[in-house]
């Protein structure tokens, strides 16, 4: 026998007997490989798990503290839409690991305005869930900041901490925000910033460009502080028109028409949500105007990371966008509150997930991560 088939593994199989010949031995062969294949993989399995999540005596331990624990959560973004709905899946898939791993159990309540301007309806809402005693409120809203810190205020002294996402916590005194943790991104550095250097690195630092903006507010204001700050570096890049588009997609189509129509020969569009600047590329199509193909045409770029802008971007019609985190907003506020809740564990004041421009060269990646969360169902 030749020395190569002496050769054993671990456990003492030759490769002549491991891989033997004809249909039995084939067989057989194939049920060894299938064992062998099979430990290995748990063993690996196990290993990748214990890296992650820690191994099976901390599991136990922390299991063990949450004793099947119930943490009722209420949900309340500034109105519905399809960004806050992402970032609602990618709490559902971490309450489901958490509840996996942990055995944590969720009551999970979903409320939100009509409209960014239902302060009213979203301060009664939490109020109502601070009654109803809920451990944690999670909160985006447009209402005024020391408006909001009194609520905030109300709800800690009643035992119900406030946890927000999505907000510009940029523009406002660290030690003035009552929410125990924000977590969101920059919205002047990590999006308004990035649109506008995307944009005169596409034109070469040169051209006209129209801007289709939200409701006054932080957001809008945060925003367009970035953009500024990226323009300030291309003084041959100008904003010849603006008008506003309120965060929606027919009425950003109306106003981008309405500039278009006045001045075809723009060279981008930077709608301020990604909802806008869908709304901005149905207007360029609707006028036969020709889209950014990636030497010519109109540049359309927003700010969310929407599954429908993406697909867009795929299409070749919207140019970009930058995504805002939306799913990993979602699994980052669920880790903040359970570890906080469960545990007393202290997190940063203000947490800001990495944000990404997405264009046709690599939307694969942040299309497919949406598509998993959107598949996760609600606890």
């Amino acid at each position: 026998m030749a020395d190569n088939d002496k050769t054993e593994g671990s456990n003492g199989l030759s490769r002549r007997r491991l891989l033997g010949t004809g249909v039995a031995g084939t067989a057989v062969g194939a049920t060894m490989l299938s064992g062998i294949f099979n430990a290995s993989h748990a063993l690996a399995q196990e290993a990748a798990t214990s890296l992650i999540w820690g191994d099976a005596a901390w599991r136990k331990t922390v299991t063990d503290i949450v004793a099947g624990r119930t943490l009722t959560v209420g949900f309340t973004g500034p109105a519905a839409s399809e960004f806050y709905d992402e970032i609602e899946h990618g709490a559902f898939a971490q309450m489901r690991a958490y509840s996996d791993m942990f055995g944590v159990k969720w009551n999970w309540t979903y409320a939100s305005p009509q409209e960014h301007q239902d302060i009213n309806d979203q301060v009664n809402t939490i109020e109502a869930w601070v009654t109803n005693r809920y451990d944690a409120v999670l909160v985006c809203t447009a209402g005024d900041f020391e408006s909001m810190q009194n609520v905030y205020a109300k709800a800690e002294a009643a035992g119900t901490r406030v946890f927000q996402f999505n907000m510009p916590a940029e523009l406002w005194p660290e030690d003035q925000n009552r929410a125990i943790s924000n977590i969101g991104y920059n919205n002047t550095m990590q999006a308004g910033y990035l649109a506008g250097r995307y944009i005169a690195e596409k034109l070469g630092g040169k051209g006209k460009m129209l801007l289709i903006w939200g409701l006054p507010g932080h957001w809008s204001t945060a925003r367009r502080k970035g953009l500024d700050i990226a323009l300030a570096e291309y003084p041959e890049l100008q904003i010849v028109g603006e008008q506003r588009g309120d965060y929606v997609r027919d009425k950003a189509l109306n106003a981008a028409m309405n500039l278009l129509q006045r001045d075809p020969n723009i060279n981008a569009i930077y709608g301020e949500n990604e909802e806008m600047a869908l709304g901005a590329s149905q207007a360029i199509q609707a006028l036969g105007l020709k889209p950014w193909d990636g030497t010519d045409g109109i540049i359309t770029i927003g700010a969310d990371g929407l599954k429908s802008g993406y697909e867009s971007i795929q299409q070749g019609q919207m140019t970009a966008t930058v995504s805002v985190g939306a799913v990993d907003q979602g699994r980052q506020s669920i880790d903040t509150i359970f570890w906080n809740l469960i545990f007393g564990q202290v997190p940063p004041k203000v947490f800001n997930v990495r944000t990404q421009v997405v264009d046709k060269s690599n939307v694969e990646e942040p299309l497919a991560y949406v598509n998993w969360a959107l598949s996760v169902p609600k606890v």
